[in-house]
């Protein structure tokens, strides 16, 4: 069970840093329409919005074109944009460059961690630390052994905890209300009740694989 969870961490965290890249694939959106979650999941309903805009009758290339249209006005610029994708915005007053840029930078570099993209462009930006919750996760699953496997998941956790969601939420609430196209204001929901739900499950799992180490230590 264990493993089946490692890999769906992983890939919902790749899936995440290629729908929040610039520019948006064919390949990311058929992911899309191809992701398969339990019945009554919280994740549902940002998904069937996601994947409702991507059935309608139109052209593909032209659809991807448009989606790519949205996601600049929205995410990139030139100039001011409603939902700039930085932490740094977010915790330090409308800057970027800030604190958390260099606090996940330095993160990375503790875990040797080389961003998956050619961008020049900030360490606190959406699709790099979701990339590199993507790398956490795949060092957890391919961990040699339990030890190694629970250190990546507590880096996880402790990226989520003090980088991640200190700014998703205001991040995906300005992606909400600046756009009415239903793929980005599913994607804002859909990638907030996936990191709200993964840093529930890591605090789960973690203190159950803390509880042996207690009781280890109390009889001591």
């Amino acid at each position: 069970m264990i493993e089946q969870e490692l890999r769906a961490r992983e890939g919902l965290y790749s899936l995440l840093r290629a729908l929040f890249s610039y520019p948006l694939t064919d390949e990311a959106l058929k992911a899309v329409e191809g992701l398969t979650i339990m019945p009554g999941s919280p994740l549902a309903p940002g998904l069937e919005r996601m994947r409702a805009r991507l059935q309608e009758p139109a052209d593909r290339q032209a659809l991807v074109e448009t989606l790519n249209v949205e996601m600049t006005r929205l995410l990139e610029g030139p100039g001011r944009v409603p939902a700039p994708p930085f932490a740094s915005f977010y915790l330090h007053g409308g800057q970027l460059l800030g604190p958390p840029a260099l606090a996940a930078r330095q993160f990375y570099l503790a875990w040797q961690a080389v961003p998956e993209t050619d961008w020049q462009m900030p360490a606190d930006h959406v699709a790099l630390e979701l990339g590199f919750l993507a790398y956490l996760a795949r060092r957890a699953r391919q961990a040699p052994s339990p030890e190694e496997r629970a250190r990546a998941l507590r880096a996880s956790r402790d990226f989520l905890q003090r980088h991640v969601w200190t700014w998703l939420p205001s991040f995906c609430q300005a992606l909400r209300e600046a756009s009415t196209d239903p793929f980005f204001t599913g994607l804002a929901e859909f990638a907030q009740e996936g990191v709200q739900l993964d840093l529930q499950w890591l605090e789960e799992i973690l203190a159950e694989e803390d509880q042996p180490l207690q009781r280890s230590e109390v009889s001591r």
